[in-house]
């Protein structure tokens, strides 16, 4: 019994030797938003840098088996990510808001220029959850808070959560859901900023 467990943890922390690193980058890219005939409505918006917590400060690509030790952060030994989980959150979603056209502009990090509004996101999950040998879901998850930075009060912030199915259990089949889920987590945080920032809201949501 214990040989077999050897041999299907050890299925699942290997896959075909990777030439390159896995990126959550879509196989295509969205056009940018036509403002044919429109305006743009909101000021200068600057995106902080993406925080997160010290397990996904590395280039690791990381996994659990939740039908064997839920609890347990494992990783391959055969693959790892083009960068950090938030340094490749944070270049989806800039490009994102500024392919979104709902901005004067959209300024990252520290770059010059005056901005204000200021997006702060924080990753909290970003993890293949194996369910089974031969299923799983890939998760991002993490909170936004955009501030008012004519006197830095948080206008509003929530949190948010995305998984995606597997199209197969092996790394590359988690590196296709992953970049499934982290194109709905950046979208969805891009309007969330776009709809508090146009409405004047000031309330923190959960």
């Amino acid at each position: 019994m214990l040989a077999g467990l050897v041999l299907l943890v050890a299925g699942c922390a290997t896959s075909v030797p990777w030439r390159v690193p896995y990126d959550i980058t879509p196989p295509h890219l969205a056009l940018p938003a036509s403002n044919t005939g429109t305006t743009t409505a909101l000021p200068v918006l600057r995106l902080a840098r993406v925080s997160a917590a010290h397990w996904l400060k590395a280039d690791t690509y990381q996994y659990h088996l939740l039908y064997q030790e839920p609890q347990r952060l494992l990783a391959y030994r055969d693959a790892r990510w083009i960068g950090t989980p938030p340094q490749m959150i944070a270049s989806r979603l800039q490009h994102q808001l500024e392919d979104s056209g709902q901005w004067r502009a959209v300024l990252a990090g520290q770059s010059r220029g005056t901005a204000t509004w200021l997006l702060q996101v924080r990753l909290t999950d970003f993890v293949v959850n194996f369910s089974g040998p031969e299923a799983g879901k890939a998760l991002v998850a993490g909170t936004a808070t955009l501030v008012n930075t004519a006197d830095y009060q948080v206008a509003a912030q929530h949190s948010f959560r995305f998984t995606e199915t597997l199209p197969r259990a092996s790394a590359q089949g988690g590196a296709v859901a992953m970049a499934g889920a982290s194109e709905r987590f950046v979208t969805a945080v891009s309007g969330w900023a776009a709809q508090v920032a146009g409405t004047g809201k000031s309330a923190l949501r959960p």
